[in-house]
């Protein structure tokens, strides 16, 4: 299973950023995304917790705590996610086979080199090029 907890984020932030000096509550947000409070409030705890957004016990979300600019998707991802290996390797191999002695290994380069280019595309963007597409 997949988790959305990056995309939901991103959105989350999307909303924040777009909204400026307003306030806006995780119900709100929740509306927008289409999803429940709670799961709102969860993600948003870990991205105050980042110092990505400032909020108010009263009011909700003040707005951003840093620039659009300055906050990579790698930045989310890490803040929200887990787990950040993309991939995991199946173990306990049977080594007297040919393939279950060697599989490890041989996915452990694959998997490294897809994860750091998959880091560096996260790191190369920045929310303010995804909310740019929203104005």
């Amino acid at each position: 299973m997949y988790s959305t907890k990056l995309s939901v984020s991103i959105h989350i932030l999307s909303v924040i950023a777009l909204m400026g000096e307003k306030p806006v509550t995780s119900e709100y947000i929740a509306s927008s995304i289409n999803t429940n409070p709670a799961l709102v409030r969860r993600l948003m705890s870990r991205l105050k917790r980042a110092k990505f957004i400032e909020t108010s016990t009263k009011l909700g979300v003040m707005g951003l705590a840093k620039e659009a600019k300055d906050i990579t998707l790698l930045d989310i991802f890490f803040a929200v996610e887990d787990q950040t290996d993309l991939f995991s390797i199946h173990g306990n191999t049977n080594q007297n086979c040919p393939i279950g002695a060697k599989i490890e290994i041989t996915l452990k380069d694959v998997y490294d080199d897809i994860q750091n280019a998959t880091k560096q595309k996260l790191a190369a963007v920045t929310l303010a090029d995804i909310i740019k597409e929203f104005k």
